[in-house]
């Protein structure tokens, strides 16, 4: 959805604000959009390597450099056409706007259910004239979006099993949403077992 809603042309550059399961099928995604330059962003050296055999071509550690600077530097200035926020922080919205050039899309695929507002930086949006789309959406479901989905699995095209770190059995279903919601263990993305 992530990809989808960021409208990435072929060629095209991208920067993924947080690699957890949602940054990562977005990294797969803009691969598999044709995009021409993949940046993910995140300080997790497993999302990392994650992040680098699901089609990311660069990795910026924010905690390391400022994430802004080096995708301008990488963009040779212009920003990218697509920046995916991808974990509902404040400040990873804001960096996105900030990396997305005139005319791009910033595809909002993190859950922002914190807070009464979410501040735009009023400068790097060219101050509501730079023609930046914003696009937000929940990952739509649906037979015929399901049929395309599954093709991709079935073509082996993204193997999202990649991403799982830990496995319960389904009488263990309570525990594997409490490691999940507190982010314990190093977990990527549990498996449940039926």
């Amino acid at each position: 959805m992530a990809a989808e809603n960021g409208e990435i042309p072929i060629g095209g550059t991208v920067a993924v604000f947080a690699l957890g399961p949602i940054g990562l099928m977005a990294v797969a995604g803009a691969r598999l959009r044709g995009a021409g330059l993949v940046i993910g962003v995140d300080s997790v050296p497993v999302r990392q390597e994650l992040a680098r055999s699901y089609g990311a071509d660069v990795i910026v550690d924010f905690t390391k450099q400022d994430a802004v600077e080096r995708i301008l530097e990488l963009t040779g200035g212009r920003g990218v056409d697509c920046a995916v926020e991808a974990v509902g922080a404040e400040a990873s919205f804001q960096h996105a706007v900030k990396v997305t050039k005139p005319g791009g899309t910033i595809s909002i695929a993190g859950y922002h259910g914190r807070g009464d507002f979410v501040a735009i930086p009023r400068l790097a949006w060219g101050v509501g004239m730079a023609e930046k789309t914003i696009r937000t959406g929940l990952c739509p479901g649906g037979r015929l979006r399901m049929e395309r989905l599954l093709r991709i699995l079935q073509g082996r095209r993204v193997d999202p099993t990649r991403m799982t770190t830990h496995t319960f059995p389904f009488d263990d279903m309570e525990r594997a949403f409490q490691v999940m919601d507190k982010k314990l263990d190093g977990v990527i993305k549990p498996l449940i077992i039926f």
